[in-house]
């Protein structure tokens, strides 16, 4: 959808380096696509040629909308539509963007936002899960992806905290102490205060950072009334809520 001059695309396709025949070449190329692509696709304008193309049809521009309506899906507590829409979003994925191409800076420059944006989708996605309890079964592809990026310390407490969950503390706190070594080894930092938190809490078992169980949640609750002093009714005393009130 952007005009790119002839200028720019010879830039490009010779690196700042091009022969005396690259304008012929240039327009030999832009034949062969023509060719390859629907009519209408490639349009010559006065400020060069566009690619007609919307953004229903650009993965990268779909892959985003998947992502934002799974965060708001998140933030409202939706979190079954939230995971449906990141796995949406996180299936577009089939390799590296521009696979195969070499990058300029300018590429370079937006391809590296895309894969940020995955990273934090794919993290994103772990988070929900471990909100709905699944914390057993994403344990494995923690590990797998704390091996893709070592050095990431959000996937290290989301794997510390499932594995706490799962009832292995030991594991938890040495996912921890390979963070610190690794941060130490190689920055001479140590792991964020949220991490040193989490990892302090897991130590002396904190029951905050374990799930609670529906019928805890009732408890909790009834307990919380009765200390406010709640006036008693058949629909307001907490010694008559039940699980499904919670709805």
């Amino acid at each position: 959808g952007t005009p790119v001059s002839s200028g720019q695309l010879i830039e490009r396709l010779w690196h700042g380096h091009p022969p005396a025949s690259a304008r012929s070449n240039l327009n030999t190329y832009l034949a062969r696509l023509r060719r390859l692509l629907p009519d209408t696709r490639l349009r010559t304008t006065p400020s060069g040629y566009v690619l007609a193309i919307s953004d229903s049809e650009v993965d990268a521009a779909i892959f985003r909308r998947w992502a934002a309506e799974a965060a708001d899906a998140s933030r409202r507590g939706q979190h079954s539509n939230a995971i449906n829409a990141f796995e949406q979003a996180l299936a577009l994925w089939r390799g590296n963007p521009l696979e195969g191409i070499e990058f300029d800076s300018d590429m370079a420059a937006w391809a590296e936002p895309l894969h940020e944006q995955h990273r934090t989708v794919t993290e994103d996605l772990f988070d929900v899960r471990l909100t709905l309890g699944r914390h057993a079964e994403i344990i494995g592809g923690l590990r797998s992806w704390i091996e893709k990026h070592p050095l990431r310390e959000r996937p290290h407490t989301q794997l510390m905290l499932a594995l706490h969950r799962d009832g292995r503390q030991p594991e938890a706190l040495y996912v921890y102490e390979q963070l610190r070594r690794r941060l130490i080894e190689q920055f001479g930092a140590e792991p964020t205060t949220a991490a040193q938190d989490l990892h302090s809490r897991i130590l002396s078992s904190d029951p905050n950072l374990d799930l609670l169980t529906t019928n805890q949640i009732v408890q909790r609750i009834r307990q919380a009334l009765l200390t406010v002093g709640l006036e008693h009714s058949p629909r307001s005393d907490p010694r008559y809520l039940s699980e499904s009130d919670l709805n």
